[in-house]
């Protein structure tokens, strides 16, 4: 039988839980002779109701009920385990079922149960049940009386590295995070030398090979640059297998420009291969360089119709199996395939205008220089300076003079979004490198966040393709989330499964959805959940370009707490891109272009050079469109507030 788990408060499986619950509570025997599992199924039964979780039909009179059995089974299983000790733990082990061993260390250490058990027993528990390791480190206390013995099973066990690493390089979910308590008699030289012990291996996994490679030091894990070279190597090993065996997949995007096509663009999807047509004829008749350069935002969609960065990788935007499949670094940008198409069709489309403007004596530096002027204007009396050299000068030349000037750029706009006027004396005072994420906006309200529990709740319950409220019957797959299911289908309360309608019922209650007179779900509030799809869809809203009713409908969340602003020129997620391009701060699969230019380490492939060349110049053509947005909110804002008229 599927026994009942606890997950937790806000996991998905709660109201199948319960009604097993029920059922095995109201068909009770108090003369049945009760397991340790079965004592832990009632435990974990008790987990739900200590978390107030109750299914919406029980009354006060059934919980009251259901809780005196649960509180009697809680009292003989805290007594069952008050008798463990050296005798008869291994015993309680070996009939153990899986999905209980978690809880088993949990009350061992939570009733102090650890000090029955004498260093000789657990160091043999350690040997005999060598992967009982993973809950027990979990469990501070039993760490703590027995750090030698872990310690000496950590050095020879065959998955510490792999247990090492998930705890101190891997990404977690907050769902799925986990925090191990290590001996503190484990050194961070043993760490390192269990970890090299492991790529020494025949047998070590690619995924955590990868986390190695991709580690950073912290004041847990400390490994040598020799290490993560190993680890480099060992990593083109594995692929190397991986490729020559055949177990690959492709992205594929091809471009191209029409001198006939008389539309601006025609992209087709076919058999897995992207393909994007500009036309020639449309960009001939634009004269305007500015509007040219614009192309890059309407046409290219480097920014969307909110002034966002289109190009940054989306949570979003990964599919089921790249978010739940194989190991992932907490130092990693994350990748999906999504993000990996728009990538290389925004470096095609850099390739494609350059093409098309030298025939036209003419160049990308041109247009970005021309598109500076511009901005200048608006800024009247104020003055970027920032140029792009043009010259006939090698790439990695052009790169080392354009990266400071670049960053020069970065601190006369935060500058001026600070004091209102751009010092350039002031500025050359420090030499220090700015983040991204200091340069201030013009505006005080910029971008919209919520790390609010009921947002991040609605969020799951409306857009996840992980919360199984958009499967019904009537439609089974054919939507992906339950928001589409319901404004794009007439849905009825009947269409749902039970286990579905206790949240729908609640969702209704909470005035989130309501039902009409034909008995079919309609989303209510519709507004509010909008902006709930539009942080789903993006992490963040870029407040002003939004309709005004939104605007309203964000600051009545504002006042309420459940959104939060930042005036900065960049969002949170624009910021991981850029860091992803520029630097290693945070990510150590990035590009790192600021960094190996700055200090010699690149690579003296020309071709490289070249290749690096343009991905700055499409950083730098990004920046430019989010200071143009920024520019012309604050022009439009404050002429508003001279018109005596609210934004």
């Amino acid at each position: 039988m599927e026994r009942i788990v606890f997950y937790s408060k806000e996991d998905m499986a709660t109201n199948p839980n319960l009604i097993k619950a029920e059922k095995l509570l109201n068909s009770f025997n108090p003369e049945q002779n009760f397991t340790f599992n079965d004592l832990l199924e009632f435990y974990n039964i008790k987990l739900h109701f200590d978390n107030e979780l109750y299914l919406t039909n029980w009354n006060k009179s059934d919980i009251e009920r259901y809780n005196q059995i649960i509180e009697k089974k809680w009292l003989i299983l805290k007594n069952r385990f008050s008798k463990i000790n050296d005798l008869n733990i291994e015993g309680i082990l070996n009939d153990l079922e899986f999905r209980y061993k978690n809880n088993f260390w949990e009350l061992i250490n939570s009733l102090s149960i650890y000090k029955n058990i004498s260093h000789s027993t657990f160091s043999d528990i350690l040997g005999k049940f060598s992967s009982q390791i993973n809950y027990i480190l979990l469990q501070k206390n039993i760490v703590q009386k027995f750090n030698k013995e872990i310690r000496d099973f950590l050095l020879t066990y065959k998955n510490s590295a792999e247990i090492l690493l998930s705890q101190f390089e891997e990404k977690k979910s907050a769902k799925k995070s986990t925090k191990y308590y290590f001996p503190k008699s484990l050194s961070l030289a043993d760490k390192e030398k269990i970890i090299n012990s492991y790529l020494d291996g025949y047998d070590s996994n690619l995924n955590y090979v990868g986390l190695v490679e991709k580690s950073k030091d912290s004041s847990e894990l400390k490994l040598s640059d020799k290490t993560r070279y190993k680890a480099k190597k060992k990593a083109e090993e594995q692929n190397k297998e991986i490729l020559e065996k055949g177990h690959t997949w492709s992205i594929r995007v091809q471009g191209g420009l029409s001198k006939d096509q008389d539309e601006p663009v025609i992209f087709k999807n076919e058999n897995g291969l992207i393909e994007a047509i500009y036309s020639e004829k449309y960009l001939d008749g634009i004269e305007n360089p500015v509007v040219l350069f614009k192309a890059f935002s309407y046409l290219f969609n480097y920014t969307d119709d909110t002034s966002l960065i289109y190009l940054m990788s989306k949570e979003s935007e990964l599919d089921v199996m790249e978010r739940i499949m194989g190991l992932k670094s907490k130092n990693e940008y994350e990748i999906g395939e999504v993000f990996m198409r728009k990538e290389m069709l925004s470096i095609l489309q850099l390739h494609l205008i350059e093409n098309y403007l030298k025939r036209k004596g003419s160049g990308i530096e041109q247009l970005i220089n021309s598109f500076i002027s511009y901005i200048n204007a608006l800024l009247e009396p104020n003055n970027l300076m920032f140029q792009v050299r043009i010259s006939d000068l090698p790439e990695l030349d052009k790169i080392r003079t354009l990266l400071p000037d670049f960053d020069f750029l970065l601190k006369q706009y935060k500058n001026l979004a600070d004091d209102g006027a751009i010092d350039i004396e002031f500025l050359q005072v420090s030499s220090k490198p700015l983040g991204f994420n200091q340069i201030t906006s013009q505006n005080k309200i910029k971008y919209i966040y919520s790390n609010e529990r009921l947002i991040l709740q609605l969020k799951h319950i409306f857009f996840s393709d992980q919360s199984h409220m958009y499967y019904t019957e009537t439609f089974g797959t054919k939507h992906t989330n339950l928001f589409d299911l319901l404004t794009q289908e007439t849905v009825n309360i009947e269409d749902f499964a039970n286990y579905q309608k206790d949240i729908i019922r609640s969702l209704i209650k909470d005035g989130y959805l309501k039902v009409n007179k034909e008995n079919n779900v309609e989303i209510d509030k519709i507004t509010f959940i909008y902006i709930i799809r539009e942080l789903h869809r993006n992490e963040s809203l870029n407040y002003w370009n939004y309709p005004k009713f939104v605007r309203d409908e964000i600051d009545l969340q504002i006042e309420d707490k459940k959104l939060f602003v930042e005036n900065t020129l960049f969002s949170k997620e624009e910021v991981k891109y850029f860091n992803f391009y520029l630097n290693k701060k945070i990510y150590t699969n990035g590009y790192d272009l600021r960094n190996k230019y700055s200090h010699g380490t690149n690579t003296q492939s020309e071709e490289k050079h070249k290749n690096d060349y343009y991905l700055l110049l499409k950083i730098i053509i990004l920046t430019l469109l989010k200071i143009e947005d920024d520019i012309i909110i604050n022009k439009k804002t404050a002429a508003n507030r001279v018109d005596g008229r609210r934004p």
